[in-house]
């Protein structure tokens, strides 16, 4: 993928159409365009050359976009960070991917060897800029684009390089499910460092689609901006639904333009769904799923996918054409049809392998096959369903049982807003299940509620022994719940 002739062309088929909307400051393709030539002169100014490397350290804002996409046109790998991370774990990921320039709030300085520069004012370089004609360069498919590294639940982060080629993967599952339409006007309050924020700024380059930006999540100025700028769609992950249907702003909408919203990032409680639907039967909602290994999504769920199908609990959806898939066991060896193992994928949309990490690459990379670390399971029709994380398998007395199916009863519970289940050590079993509940509203709800409901659809060995209650769940900046924590906690 060019950006850079992607970002001409949609610009010259946009010509009054709005590009990026911003608590109110609004830019149509051209302007947009503009603003990312200008500041691509501005960078070729500074020395910066390709294959180099920036890193932007800023949160969700419009110079963020400017400079990803002024650096992807020029051939500049961009890394994209989040910026909760505390400055010394900046300084480890930029000595690992080798940074030479740095976009931020405030100056740096790094004494590091590939580190050249601090750019506080995307805005300067913008306004002062020499030209809006940057020279061209050369970009081949399997040079690098980005290195995303991974906030993850567990453990430090991993360096995910991806290439041009793999710039091609997402929009092109988008375009084959038929989501051009639906998604004319998209809202983004996903971090932008993060593979689902990158799929926004791609959308909005490669197929002009309108991007809503904010800032940080909160539930009414998400809605209000739904309302306000006609968004039509967005890819959420279950967590934010979980907190739009909590607000009091639910009520005071009726989101008449939204037509489709994915689910992602987590697997969504068929009561979330029917719950949300039900709200607005007007809006489609659908799973979707990959990696960011794999220049996710990979997987999404068809929008005329029959209600029994779309309410299937862990229905995740169909490949796309050009994505192999097979569920195998401890051994590597491929199952059938409805048997649970862990799920592979195959491709060209696959990672090369972690970013200087070839360890690391060798245990998920096998023949060519990506070990996901998901379980699931693929039934006659080619639906895939996720069932957990491998390594989030509770193993009670010497018998498995998965996280997610736990949780997805306990969700079905009137009192019951949020839910994860861990498995915590016990000396007799090994390992017992503890559920850790948020209650709906403040709602009084006991142990002894929770368990008897869970006998009444679970067996024996997969009833929570251990139930605590929180005010909230801790989780990631894109609402990942954090079950390390659970666990120790």
């Amino acid at each position: 993928m060019n950006i850079y002739e992607s970002l001409l062309y949609t610009a010259k088929n946009y010509p009054d159409k709005l590009a990026l909307v911003y608590k109110g400051q609004k830019e149509t393709f051209p302007e947009l365009l503009n603003k990312i030539q200008r500041l691509m002169t501005s960078f070729q100014t500074l020395g910066m050359k390709k294959g180099e490397k920036l890193a932007i350290y800023l949160p969700n804002c419009p110079q963020y976009i400017y400079a990803y996409l002024a650096a992807l046109g020029l051939g500049v790998t961009v890394v994209p960070l989040d910026p909760s991370i505390k400055q010394h774990e900046l300084k480890n990921i930029l000595a690992h991917a080798e940074v030479n320039y740095l976009i931020a709030k405030e100056l740096f300085t790094f004494d590091l060897p590939s580190f050249k520069k601090t750019i506080t004012d995307i805005d300067n370089l913008i306004n002062n800029s020499q030209s809006a004609a940057p020279r061209k360069e050369l970009i081949k498919e399997k040079e690098l684009a980005i290195i995303i590294y991974t906030s993850g639940t567990t453990g430090r982060p991993k360096a995910i390089p991806l290439t041009y080629r793999h710039l091609d993967s997402p929009v092109a599952t988008m375009k084959y499910f038929d989501l051009i339409e639906p998604f004319k006007v998209l809202i983004c309050y996903v971090p932008l460092s993060h593979a689902g924020g990158l799929v926004y700024l791609l959308m909005l380059a490669c197929t002009g689609s309108t991007l809503v930006l904010g800032e940080r999540f909160t539930p009414g100025r998400f809605l209000k901006d739904i309302e306000t700028y006609g968004v039509t769609g967005s890819w959420v992950p279950p967590t934010i639904l979980e907190a739009m249907l909590k607000t009091r702003e639910i009520n005071k909408v009726k989101l008449d333009s939204l037509k489709l919203i994915v689910y992602f990032g987590a697997p969504a409680s068929p009561r979330l769904l029917k719950e949300f639907e039900e709200k607005f039967p007007h809006v489609t909602g659908i799973t979707g799923w990959g990696m960011t290994e794999s220049a996710a999504p990979n997987v999404l769920l068809p929008q005329n996918a029959p209600p029994e199908k779309r309410f299937r609990k862990g229905i995740l959806g169909k490949p796309a054409p050009w994505v192999e898939i097979k569920i195998v066991d401890d051994k590597g060896d491929e199952l059938p049809c409805n048997e649970i193992g862990e799920i592979l994928l195959k491709g060209w949309f696959v990672m090369p392998g972690y970013y200087k990490e070839p360890e690391l690459t060798k245990e998920i990379i096998k023949d060519g096959w990506l070990y996901t670390g998901d379980l699931g399971y693929l039934d006659e029709e080619g639906y895939l369903y996720i069932t957990g994380r491998k390594k989030e398998v509770i193993i009670t007395g010497g018998i498995n049982v998965y996280a997610n199916e736990v949780e997805f009863v306990i969700a079905e519970h009137p009192k019951v807003a949020e839910v994860a289940v861990v498995g915590v050590q016990d000396g007799l079993r090994g390992e017992v299940v503890k559920a850790v509940v948020v209650s709906k509203n403040g709602l009084q709800i006991s142990p002894q509620e929770i368990i008897r409901f869970c006998r009444k659809k679970l067996s024996g060995y997969k009833v929570p022994r251990v139930i605590e209650f929180r005010d909230e769940l801790p989780k990631t900046p894109l609402g990942k719940i954090k079950k390390t924590e659970l666990i120790n906690g």
